[in-house]
């Protein structure tokens, strides 16, 4: 293994059955998944090479941690379903991160993923689900990694499920009803008849204004209102139907996708001076993968006043990057001065009142004919 600034040999000692030559197959098989996004610069050897998590954890002592999405950890519960492989490569690449972190000794931390379907689908479906979640992080590491390999299409004796305690996780969250309080605003802004760099910085003053400042959610707009976006349709699920309460399941499910990015970045932020433990976010969608790099990029160099127009700059034009990164600069400026106070509201149940008024105009909301 070679250091950045010198050569030196670490000497491992493995148990007989350690799947070490599996591992490194592995690993490259994850690499050109892109499945996850590291909250931290990776190693030279590159984010999923085996060497840079023996460095990590024998010679630096740091632990790694991964917080995979919804869609990630259900497929890992899955497995211990008996759900069939065959030839859905999500759950082939969820096995393959789950042996990876069997291998590894990354700890894997679902707790918003199992918010969210509390959320949905109520506290008995999040318990269960959780429940074999567990069941598939304790099966033998050799059975995942025949999964994760294609040598097998089906978890071999996973055991039941495990037993996990009932918290209330279908309890609303903080942070997610004012992700929600966002999304909404931000889907009555795109039904407006306003030019893209008049939708985001409308959103950025509403939010100073009105709200409060998210940076997480005022990234998110940046890149979801821009001319040159990436495709739009997954941020938010059925904006555009007659049904306006499917619009209003829409917003609902982006502010968990904005939960997800908060809870990634919060973490990032509270970890040590020296990085300490390091943070992976999994997400099968592309559009949050990007989301959470361009946060990470961003967050980690925030005294470049270069860094958030050049990272903004592949969407917008170069004047209009500008513009939105001065002004998200100057919020997160005063936000984090010494003068600073947060808002109070003297409204009684000001979260409630912000999300009815919220989704009041989205289902008043005229939807435009296609074509």
């Amino acid at each position: 293994m070679q250091d950045a600034d010198e050569d030196f040999s670490m000497l491992l000692k493995f148990p007989p059955d350690y799947p070490l030559a599996d591992l490194y197959v592995l690993s490259e098989r994850l690499a050109a998944t892109e499945v996850c996004v590291p909250g931290y610069v990776p190693p030279p050897v590159g984010l999923f090479h085996p060497d840079g998590y023996f460095y990590d954890q024998h010679i630096e002592r740091s632990k790694t941690i991964l917080i995979p999405d919804r869609n990630v950890v259900s497929r890992m519960a899955q497995l211990a379903r008996g759900r069939r492989v065959e030839a859905d490569q999500q759950v082939r690449t969820a096995a393959g991160l789950l042996a990876f972190a069997q291998c590894l000794d990354i700890e894997i931390e679902p707790s918003v993923a199992f918010h969210e379907l509390a959320h949905t689908a109520g506290n008995e479906a999040a318990w269960d689900e959780l429940a074999w979640f567990r069941s598939a992080d304790n099966a033998r590491v050799h059975d995942v990694m025949d999964l994760a390999l294609g040598r097998g299409d089906q978890l071999r004796a996973p055991g039941p499920p495990r037993e996990v305690q009932k918290h209330d996780l279908a309890k609303p969250l903080k942070r997610w009803n004012r992700n929600y309080i966002i999304a909404l605003k931000v889907m009555d802004l795109e039904m407006q008849d306003l030019r893209p760099i008049e939708r985001v910085l409308r959103l950025l003053d509403w939010m100073r204004d009105d709200f409060m400042f998210g940076g997480h959610a005022a990234m998110l707009a940046s890149v979801y209102f821009a001319p040159n976006s990436p495709p739009k349709r997954r941020v938010f699920k059925d904006k555009n139907s007659s049904d306006r309460e499917a619009a209003i399941a829409g917003a609902r499910n982006a502010a968990w996708d904005l939960t997800h990015l908060s809870e990634f970045v919060r973490k990032v932020n509270e970890a040590g001076p020296d990085g300490r433990p390091r943070f992976l976010f999994a997400s099968f969608d592309r559009h949050l993968r990007l989301m959470a790099k361009l946060l990470f990029d961003c967050a980690t160099e925030i005294s470049s006043a270069d860094v958030l127009p050049q990272a903004l700059s592949s969407w917008w034009s170069e004047t209009d990057a500008r513009r939105i990164a001065a002004t998200i600069t100057g919020h997160l400026e005063r936000i984090n001065s010494a003068e600073w106070r947060a808002k109070t509201s003297p409204e009684p149940d000001f979260i409630n009142r912000m999300i009815a008024r919220g989704e009041e105009v989205v289902r008043a909301a005229a939807v435009k004919p296609r074509g």
